[in-house]
């Protein structure tokens, strides 16, 4: 009688655990940026902090999840930086007000994603990755979470850029600006909690048993983490976007070296706000 008494308890406890699995809510990260990683000058490097830092919040229930950054419009950009005189280069990394969109059932992804004045929709399937999970644990966010690696190939932006002959009107052309996309293979350590029922994640990552609460990219280079969890989020803003120049991941990428490659050839990058992806 004992060992069914106890087999019993065993098994009801089991169901209220499973019953107590967050379906849905809002779960905001910051993201830290190493900016000298993709720095290559070193001069320019003296002049902006080493890491940028912004705050992305992921909506999701069930049947779909919403990833977005929240607007730094109130905020001061501490990489706005000038010369003295006027005469100096001025540089501006705010990053993008990016929107992604992911049908659960389907496997869609739909990203709204503005770069160098223009916003791109770009519409593809999520693909799969294939994750090495570990035991090894950490909390974050008041949630015990386990370790992920995969190895994705990521768009590795780098700017060379040296701030002297980039000055208002000086004439001087000696050192131009520089900037490249180049695909790299990239190791990113993941940590997800089974707290959490719905396999959603920042961005493209998703696919474990539970929510992915922090993604480290290529060793510290990249890393998102959460900071608070809720069971209240904005049921109305899980929405799918429809606005933007539509395109797939691919035709994307090329759309970025296209760009990048003009903006070279233009020599301009002095007082050019540029716009840093995702990944």
């Amino acid at each position: 009688m004992k060992k069914i008494t106890i087999a019993f308890l065993i098994g009801l406890f089991a169901m209220v655990s499973a019953n107590a699995q967050m379906k849905e809510g809002k779960i905001v990260y910051e993201r830290k940026v190493n900016m000298w990683k993709m720095i290559t000058d070193p001069e320019m490097r003296t002049r902006i902090p080493e890491f940028r830092t912004s705050e992305f919040e992921l909506l999701f229930n069930d049947q779909a999840s919403l990833f977005r950054s929240v607007p730094e419009d109130e905020a001061p950009d501490p990489f706005a930086n000038s010369g003295g005189g006027g005469g100096g280069a001025r540089f501006s990394f705010r990053m993008p007000e990016t929107t992604t969109y992911t049908n659960i059932a389907t496997q869609m992804q739909y990203e709204s994603r503005p770069m160098f004045e223009k916003t791109f929709l770009i519409i593809d399937s999520l693909k799969p990755l294939k994750w090495k999970i570990s035991e090894e644990t950490k909390t974050i966010a008041k949630h015990v979470c386990k370790k992920a690696t995969t190895t994705i190939t990521a768009q590795s932006v780098r700017l060379g850029v040296s701030v002297r002959g980039m000055g208002r009107n000086n004439g001087d052309t000696t050192n131009k600006p520089s900037a490249a996309i180049t695909p790299k293979e990239t190791e990113v350590v993941v940590w997800y909690t089974e707290d959490i029922a719905a396999s959603v994640g920042p961005d493209n990552y998703s696919g474990l048993p539970g929510a992915i609460l922090e993604v480290d990219m290529d060793n510290g280079a990249n890393v998102t983490t959460a900071t608070e969890v809720s069971t209240k989020y904005p049921k109305k803003d899980l929405v799918q976007p429809t606005k933007g120049d539509i395109m797939n991941k691919t035709q994307f990428q090329d759309a970025m070296k296209k760009l990048m490659e003009d903006m070279q050839k233009g020599g301009g990058m002095g007082g050019m706000r540029i716009r840093m992806g995702n990944n």
